[in-house]
């Protein structure tokens, strides 16, 4: 919404008619002016609009003696439409006009009078338009903007702020109720659709987007120029107090903020900046890590890296073939002890049952001789005794021997174990080049098992980065962040120490200043305002949900760019497939 153009008549230095175009047909601004003119020209427009009091319009009035007429005419451009405003100031009569492209209807006609007393039908009508429709009520806004001396375009564009609020507010609900049937609407549209119906959907929804981010925006733009205002009003009309003072010192950037809103989403904000600071910390420690395990594989290691994972197997039942084979030579040696002691038994054994035979046969023939003085006795006896001997003593050397045969036996049966392993060791020595060196084969298993260590470590610092690089892509914490940082960045210094502290303060501050302000109504000024801003704020946050919900339907998340780009890629993409099919597309 804009003033396009003002034509008056009679006005004082105006006599004569006098038309002025703000603007010229690209919209560039063609007309600007400062001191006195420019207040009296704005003054001339709010009198236009709202109308002049009798006092006002004696101020206003030109010599009558050039012009007999006092006439002003205001043109303001309400997007697609323009609403001519037409009064003529001697009989109080004023005129409506609404006008599009197609047709022209009045919307209002007939006598508004000022200062009367009586109602005026006329501001009824107005406050369709424009939210406040009390003329006094915008010079007071906008009195520090007149005693600044700002240029006249400066304070249209404050009017501008003032008169646009409903005719912004009936866009968003266009703007809702436009994004309910694409929602409705919506088909599983992609980049990639061969589809041109689908693609040719696909950008409008893309464009239509565009222009609620763009109607977001604005809104936001405006809701901050509006709380610029309302602070200075504040700053007016309300006593400058300690709590005031230490507001405007410490707390200049976010005064107009919510207090409890601003502080959690703050403290949010650094809990997640802090998180995505340790995670993109730890990421680029595992990163560093991961390159230097691979360059230390790379260098160190370059024989193992090819190595299958059997191997590991095979080292391992290599040293487990060793200590049985070094257990095996120790039974061995145990049962070579054993042999030999038993062989000296059974030498002994041996002797000791010659020696004995020898002596008892002969000893028992004597003394049977001595005793029974008869060779009838004397040889059975002697004979008895020789058989009891020979088979005591040759039982038990008998025994020494099965024990020499079975030691014997087991020997090569532990030989024969023994040659079996070592058989398995040669061949494994022959497949791995680790195990042919005897002498480096204890280099060779720390090396290997170092070289396994890093390898685990690789893969557990691999599954570490996934997992981090996952948490730092998720989609609601990268928007929530990017949408902290715009809200807040240049607002608060996320990173300061004292954060919260400072933030209670605020928070305390602002409650304390809540109370005292709550003592006493606010001025009709004031009150408008703040309507005002809380009906921007309540349409930012429509905004927000509608483009957030169109935004997951469309699956923008995935391609990870500014609108624009995919808007660029859709129309590039329909008119390739154009182009393909034969098809003729607008340049």
């Amino acid at each position: 919404m804009r003033i396009e153009s003002l034509q008056i008549s009679g006005f004082k230095g105006y006599e004569h008619a006098t038309s002025i175009n703000f603007f010229d047909q690209h919209g560039n601004l063609i007309f600007d002016t400062d001191g006195e003119e420019r207040l009296f020209i704005f003054q001339a427009i709010l009198g236009i609009i709202f109308g002049f009091t009798p006092e006002e319009k004696k101020q206003f009035r030109g010599d009558q003696t050039i012009n007999q007429t006092f006439t002003g005419l205001v043109t303001l451009s309400l997007d697609q439409k323009t609403v001519f405003i037409e009064r003529d100031f001697e009989t109080d009569i004023i005129a409506c006009l609404l006008s599009d492209s197609i047709s022209s209807r009045p919307i209002f006609q007939g006598k508004d009078l000022v200062g009367n007393g009586y109602s005026r039908p006329y501001l009824d009508m107005l406050r369709s338009i424009f939210p406040i429709v009390d003329k006094s009520l915008y010079l007071e806004i906008l009195q520090d903007e007149i005693n600044e001396g700002k240029s006249l375009s400066s304070l249209l564009n404050a009017l501008y702020l003032l008169f646009s609020p409903r005719f912004n507010l009936n866009k968003v609900r266009f703007l809702i109720s436009k994004s309910e049937e694409y929602m409705n609407s919506l088909d599983p549209s992609r980049l990639d659709s061969q589809n041109l119906s689908q693609l040719g959907h696909f950008k409008e929804c893309l464009i239509f987007l565009k222009s609620l981010r763009t109607m977001r925006e604005q809104l936001k733009d405006d809701q901050e120029r509006l709380g610029r205002l309302l602070h200075k009003i504040r700053h007016r009309n309300l006593q400058k107090n300690e709590l005031l003072k230490e507001l405007e010192e410490s707390y200049a950037t976010i005064m107009d903020q919510n207090p409890i809103l601003l502080r959690a989403e703050i403290l949010l904000w650094k809990s997640l900046t802090q998180m995505k600071e340790k995670n993109q910390k730890d990421l680029k420690e595992i990163r560093r890590r991961i390159n230097e395990i691979e360059q230390e594989i790379q260098i160190d290691f370059q024989e193992y890296n090819q190595l299958p994972s059997s191997a590991e197997r095979e080292l391992k039942r290599y040293e487990e073939d060793l200590k049985k084979i070094e257990e095996l030579q120790k039974k061995i040696d145990q049962v070579d002890t054993e042999i030999k002691l038993n062989e000296v038994k059974f030498k002994t054994w041996k002797t000791v049952k010659i020696f004995f035979v020898g002596l008892f046969a002969p000893l028992s023939f004597v003394l049977s001789y001595i005793a029974f003085n008869s060779w009838f006795l004397i040889i059975p006896e002697a004979f008895f005794f020789f058989l009891i001997f020979f088979f005591l003593f040759g039982h038990y050397h008998s025994k020494i021997r099965e024990k020499l045969l079975n030691l014997q036996e087991d020997k090569d049966i532990f030989r024969k174990h023994q040659h079996d392993i070592q058989q398995e060791i040669e061949t494994m020595r022959k497949k791995w080049f680790f195990l042919k060196d005897e002498k480096n084969f204890e280099l060779h298993r720390e090396r290997l098992h170092e070289y396994r260590e890093l390898q685990q470590e690789l893969k557990q610092l691999k599954r570490k980065e996934q997992r981090i690089v996952q948490i730092l892509n998720q989609p609601n914490i990268t928007r929530q962040l990017k949408s902290f940082q715009e809200k807040y960045s240049s607002l608060v210094d996320v990173h300061r120490a004292d954060l919260e502290a400072y933030l209670d303060r605020f928070v305390q501050l602002k409650n304390e200043l809540s109370s005292i302000e709550g003592s006493s109504v606010d001025p009709p000024v004031i009150q408008e305002l703040q309507k005002i801003i809380k009906d921007y704020q309540q349409a930012v946050q429509q905004l927000k949900t509608v483009d957030e919900d169109l935004s997951e339907r469309l699956h923008l998340h995935q391609y990870n760019l500014p609108i624009d780009q995919i808007l660029d890629a859709v129309k590039r993409r329909i008119k390739n497939l154009q182009m393909e099919r034969g098809i003729q597309f607008e340049y």
